[in-house]
């Protein structure tokens, strides 16, 4: 069944023709974009989970190396794995352009996200129970996460072609987190990997905003309960 409006899914798709057409740009510039990208990306993405640098200072850490006074380092790691997932993800598109999703990839790229942060369980499903703060969903027994993951793949593969690109990584995207089969890393794991499905299909890097945040959680929250 259908989750997005015929209105929204007509306007998406609009845009995105009208993106495309103004594609023709010189890979100078092309660059350029994707650095700024990458940049908010990064800003964004760890910034909704905690990170206190701001978009100024997660450029100074990527680009100049700096190390802030009164900024924690574990805000600084995060920063530079986020940055070198998002370069993975680039490659991975760019090499692997018929591959989609798979269980290697989402470990993959959870490997990079908190290899300087958590590095005993960087790529490792987790083995314990835990709780979202602030949420009232509490994820699967870790017992049940491998399967729960194989079931995951499983399903993009019969619906990769049938739903919309945006269904298809909204979807994905909620799954992703209500396993939460990591201990941490589990909202940037699953907005990269909802970004793999995007870009093979031309969309540009989509990043949700630190701004957005409260609309967000609640729409996460509304999908726990089965409202997709």
């Amino acid at each position: 069944m259908p989750y997005l409006e015929k209105i929204f899914e007509k306007r998406i798709d609009d845009k995105l023709k009208q993106l495309q057409k103004l594609l023709l740009l010189p890979p100078s510039s092309v660059e350029k974009l994707r650095k700024q990208f990458n940049i908010e990306m990064t800003y964004n993405s760890n910034a909704i989970e905690g990170n206190r640098l701001s978009l100024k200072e997660t450029f100074l850490v990527i680009n100049e190396g700096l190390t802030l006074k009164g900024k924690p380092l574990k805000d600084h790691l995060e920063a530079k794995d986020h940055f070198e997932a998002l370069n993975y993800l680039y490659n991975f598109i760019e090499k692997e352009a018929k591959h989609t999703v798979s269980e290697v990839f989402i470990r993959s790229l959870h490997q990079i996200i908190v290899k300087d942060t958590d590095s005993d369980w960087a790529g490792k499903y987790r083995d314990g129970n835990i709780i979202i703060t602030g949420a009232d969903h509490n994820p699967p027994d870790p017992s049940a996460v491998a399967s729960l993951m194989k079931n995951l793949i499983s399903w993009v593969r019969s619906n990769r072609n049938r739903l919309h690109p945006i269904e298809l990584a909204a979807i994905l995207h909620h799954k992703i987190v209500f396993i939460h089969p990591f201990f941490d890393g589990n909202g940037r794991c699953a907005r990269l990997t909802m970004n793999l499905i995007l870009m093979q299909k031309g969309y540009p890097l989509v990043i949700i905003l630190k701004n957005d945040r409260k609309r967000y959680y609640e729409s996460l929250a509304i999908a726990d309960k089965g409202k997709l």
